[in-house]
C-alpha cells in the first residue's frame, strides 16, 4: 500500500495539476490501494481564517472560495466529471454559506466552529483532485468525511489510533478503486464534530495513515525538493539533505524546518516506515528512516525569530522551593508558551524565551510578583539551531560551539538525544550566526 500526500502550495493552477498527474502516474501501484492525502488548495485555509477574522465580509469570502474551486474544476475536468463534481462542490459551498452567515450574525466563533469552518478547505480539495484524476483515466474515489478519529481538543486534536484504524480500514474496504483521495489536516471527534490537528497537519495525517495501514513508504510531495540544509531564501548555498535519521528529522520539524507539523515523524517510531519528501517542480528528495549512524554528521539549521527574552533577576528566588514554579504558573495563566528556559546554579536569574507578541501579557502578570521578583528586563532575540547526529561527537560539537562563541550567544541548549544545539542570540546576530553555522555544515559534509 502507498500513501502519498499532495501539498496545498502545489495546487494553484492547471499547470500544477499536470505535474501532479505525471508524478502520480509514476507512483501509483495498480495492484494495491493507493491513499492520496490532500491539503486545501493554495491560500484557501487563509481565506477560511479570514471568515473568522472579518465576519462582516464572511459571505463575500465564501463566494470567492466557491468561485475559485469552480473555475479550477472547469479547467481540470471533462464534461461528465465537471457536472458531477460541480454539484458536490456546490452542495459543500451551501453548507459553508450557512455557517458563514451564522458567524456574521452572531459575530462570535468558538474553537469548535473554527475547526468546522477550516474543514471545508480539505473537503473541497478532495472533490477537486479526485475529479481531476478521473478525467485523466485514473479510476479514483474519495472519502469526504475525515477518516481520522480524534478527541475534542479543537485546534490541536489528538488522533485516536485504534479507532482511526478501524474507521479508515472499514471505509477503504468498501471502495473498489485503487486510488482513494482523503483529506489531510482534519478529523472527526468521537462525538462526530470536525476537528483539526494543527497547521501543516496534512503531513502528519499522511504518516499516521501510513502507520495504521501498515504502509512501507509515505511520500510527501511539496514545492521544495526535500528538506534543505537551510532556508534557501536566506542562505542561497543551501542544499537538499539526502537522508535524515529519525532523531534529526524530529528535531528539524520541531524547530520549524519546512513548516512541517511538529509531530509529523512521531508515527515512524517502532516501525519500518520510510518517509520521502520530494519536490514537484525540481529534482531532489530527502529520505527519513532509521536511527543515527556513523555517517550522519551535520545536516541542517533552522532559525526562529520574532522572539523575546524575558530576564527575571532576584535574590528572593534563591533557594526558595517553588519560586520557579510560581513564575511558570504566571506564564501558564497568561496563556504564554515558554519556548526556552534558562537558570544558573546560583538561582539569581531565570530567563524565558517567548513569542514577541506575548511579551506585554506576560510582563503584566509577572509584575504582580513584586514580593518575589526584583527586576524584569526584555530584549528581542532569535533562535538558531543546528541539527545532526554528529553533535554527539565532542570534536564536532566543540567546533560548532567555538564558531558560535564569536557572536556571544545568550545561552545554549541541547535537543532530543543530543542531535541539536540551539543558540539564543540578539536578533541582529541571527543572519550572521546562521551563515556561520551553515558553513560548518558544508565543511563537515565534504570531509
Amino acid at each position: 500500500m502507498k500513501v502519498i500526500k499532495i501539498g496545498g502550495s502545489i495546487q494553484k493552477d492547471e499547470k500544477d495539476y499536470e505535474l501532479i498527474l505525471e508524478k502520480l502516474k509514476k507512483e501509483i501501484d495498480y495492484n494495491d490501494k493507493n491513499i492520496i492525502v490532500t491539503s486545501a488548495i493554495k491560500n484557501i485555509t487563509n481565506q477560511l481564517l479570514d471568515i473568522i477574522k472579518n465576519t462582516d465580509k464572511a459571505m463575500d469570502i465564501v463566494t470567492d472560495i466557491y468561485d475559485r474551486h469552480v473555475r479550477l474544476l472547469s479547467k481540470l475536468t471533462n464534461g461528465i466529471e465537471f457536472e458531477r463534481s460541480f454539484g458536490e462542490i456546490s452542495k459543500l459551498a451551501d453548507e459553508l454559506f450557512k455557517i458563514a452567515w451564522s458567524v456574521r450574525v452572531l459575530d462570535e466563533v468558538t474553537p469548535r466552529v473554527k475547526d468546522y469552518i477550516l474543514s471545508f478547505g480539505e473537503r473541497f480539495a478532495v472533490i477537486l483532485l479526485s475529479a481531476f484524476l478521473r478525467s485523466n483515466n485514473i479510476q479514483s474515489s474519495y472519502i469526504l468525511d475525515p477518516p481520522l478519529i480524534t478527541d475534542e481538543n479543537f485546534g490541536e486534536a489528538n488522533v485516536l489510533l485504534q479507532q482511526s484504524k478501524e474507521n479508515l480500514t472499514k471505509k477503504i474496504d468498501g471502495i473498489n478503486e485503487n486510488v482513494i483521495v482523503i483529506p489531510g489536516f482534519i478529523g472527526k471527534s468521537t462525538q462526530n464534530k470536525f476537528t483539526t490537528i494543527g497547521r501543516g497537519g496534512s503531513d502528519y495525517t499522511a504518516t499516521i495513515v501510513g502507520k495504521i495501514l501498515g504502509a512501507k513508504e509515505v511520500k510527501l510531495i511539496t514545492e521544495v525538493p526535500g528538506i534543505m540544509t537551510a532556508d534557501p531564501k536566506k542562505i542561497p548555498q543551501a542544499k537538499t539533505i539526502p537522508r535524515l535519521a529519525l532523531e534529526e528529522a524530529i528535531e528539524l520539524s520541531q524547530l520549524g524546518a519546512k513548516k512541517l507539523h511538529p509531530r509529523t515523524f512521531d508515527p515512524i517510531f517502532n516501525t519500518n516506515l520510510k518517509v520521502v519528501i520530494e519536490g514537484l517542480y525540481e529534482e531532489g528528495s530527502t529520505v527519513i528512516e532509521g536511527n543515527c549512524t556513523k555517517d550522519d554528521i551535520l545536516k541542517g539549521i533552522a532559525t526562529r525569530n520574532n522572539l523575546e527574552l524575558i530576564t527575571i533577576e532576584s535574590t528572593n528566588i534563591v533557594g526558595k522551593i517553588g519560586s520557579a514554579a510560581t513564575i511558570m504558573s504566571e506564564a501558564r495563566n497568561a496563556n504564554v508558551n515558554l519556548i526556552a528556559i534558562s537558570q544558573p546554579v546560583s538561582e539569581t536569574v531565570i530567563q524565558l524565551v517567548i513569542e514577541s507578541q506575548d511579551k506585554d501579557r506576560l510582563i503584566e502578570r509577572l509584575n504582580n510578583l513584586n514580593n518575589l521578583i526584583e527586576d524584569i528586563q526584555s530584549r528581542k532575540v532569535s533562535a538558531i539551531s543546528i541539527v545532526g547526529c554528529g553533535l554527539r561527537n565532542k570534536e564536532i560539537s566543540a567546533k560548532v560551539i567555538n564558531k558560535a562563541s564569536s557572536l556571544d550567544p545568550i545561552f545554549i541548549s541541547r535537543g532530543l538525544k543530543g542531535v541539536s544545539l540551539t543558540f539564543i542570540v540578539d536578533e541582529k546576530d541571527e543572519n550572521s550566526l546562521a551563515k556561520e553555522l551553515h558553513e560548518v555544515i558544508l565543511e563537515w559534509q565534504t570531509k
